[in-house]
């Protein structure tokens, strides 16, 4: 009761947004032109012609008879070329040392782009710790979110589509073509949030030589309680849910109702401070249709990846463990210890007092040591 009544006292002032710029790091904005080469799966269902099918359409995919894997709903793929224009930004230390020629590509999350990993002041700075650490970070925007592309968002923004993607931007980062001012790393990690997890996790499955570790955050292999979260959006239609930002766009641009859905999701009251959410909220990003339908065709297992895997989680997260994770994700049922069977080592952390979006809590600046100490502890 003492902590719920300090934390009650904090004023919506005490979070104030900056954009990422931190003494212990020098950053540069970029548009990377990825050309990617994937399967794009035919949407076997009409296009949404308002939120009321939108709603009828979330009611027949999540009742007790609709199937697990909503990939049913998907025709024979037909392989795309394409060039897309990702908006990215690397971030190298001020402070040069061993550390800062490995690279940590960062992957967001559903509902954000790539200010989730730089978004306020240093107390929800990924960012400025990682590089205040040592360590260089390439962030990106995913297509549709930010200053990236935005395709189609039934047959482009698909799951197998944003992997490659994420394959083509560590290619362009390996080889040293993603930018000329920006060097070969000696290493790369792979750190993901929530759907970004799930990327970085098949990226490890498909592409092992491309990583030298994984960081999944706001993560588990269970995906019972996923449904939950999909309910509480409500699939409101983008374009009707903030008309003044997405007016105009594709039906399969989909979002959350207000911000208490958005706290239902994130967040995990009373560790979080208000103002937070109302900022989460009035710049919340939206996710596709199609994401959802083919984020069951991504490869997950992962058993030629031999390299450090750590596996964090919120205490309180919903949507992958139905708002407790202890025994999920670090008992003897946790399911990830199998998906990795080679990694060296396999370790699996909780984050305490915090809900799905770790980011957005007041102790967020804890995980990121632990995130930065099994980097270095294991030659990162």
């Amino acid at each position: 009761m003492l902590l719920y009544n300090a934390l009650s006292l904090l004023s919506l002032s005490s979070f104030a947004f900056a954009e990422s710029k931190s003494a212990s790091a020098e950053c540069t904005n970029l548009t990377v032109q990825v050309k990617v080469n994937a399967p794009s799966h035919p949407v076997l269902m009409p296009v949404l012609e308002n939120g009321y099918q939108a709603v009828a359409f979330l009611l027949a995919a999540t009742g007790r008879d609709a199937p697990v894997d909503p990939s049913g709903l998907l025709g024979p793929p037909v392989n795309i070329s394409k060039t897309f224009s990702i908006s990215a930004q690397y971030c190298s230390p001020s402070s040069q040392s061993k550390k800062s020629s490995v690279v940590q590509i960062l992957t967001h999350g559903l509902g954000f782009d790539k200010s989730y990993w730089s978004f306020g002041n240093a107390t929800y700075n990924y960012v400025e710790a990682a590089t205040g650490a040592g360590y260089a970070t390439l962030s990106y925007d995913r297509l549709g979110t930010g200053l990236s592309d935005k395709p189609d968002s039934y047959t482009i923004i698909q799951s197998p589509i944003e992997l490659a993607v994420l394959v083509g931007l560590t290619e362009l980062l390996k080889s040293g073509d993603l930018h000329p001012s920006i060097p070969v790393p000696a290493k790369i990690a792979h750190v993901g949030h929530s759907y970004g997890s799930v990327l970085s996790n098949a990226l490890a499955a498909s592409r092992p030589d491309l990583s030298d570790g994984i960081v999944l955050t706001g993560f588990s292999h269970n995906s019972t309680y996923e449904r939950w979260w999909e309910i509480s959006t409500g699939f409101n239609l983008a374009r009707e849910n903030q008309p003044a930002r997405f007016q105009g766009w594709s039906s399969g641009y989909m979002t959350w109702g207000n911000k208490y859905y958005n706290q239902y999701g994130f967040l995990k009251y009373p560790f979080f401070d208000p103002a937070v959410l109302e900022y989460s909220e009035a710049h919340k990003w939206p996710f596709t249709v199609g994401e959802l339908l083919t984020m069951a065709l991504l490869p997950l297992a992962s058993p030629g990846f031999t390299k450090p895997v750590l596996l964090m989680a919120a205490s309180s997260d919903l949507i992958f463990c139905g708002g407790d994770c202890y025994g999920i994700v670090d008992g003897p049922d946790s399911l990830s210890p199998s998906v990795f069977p080679n990694a060296k080592p396999f370790e699996a952390y909780i984050q305490p007092n915090s809900g799905h979006g770790m980011n957005l809590h007041y102790n967020a600046s804890g995980w990121y040591g632990v995130v930065s100490a099994f980097l270095a502890t294991n030659g990162l």
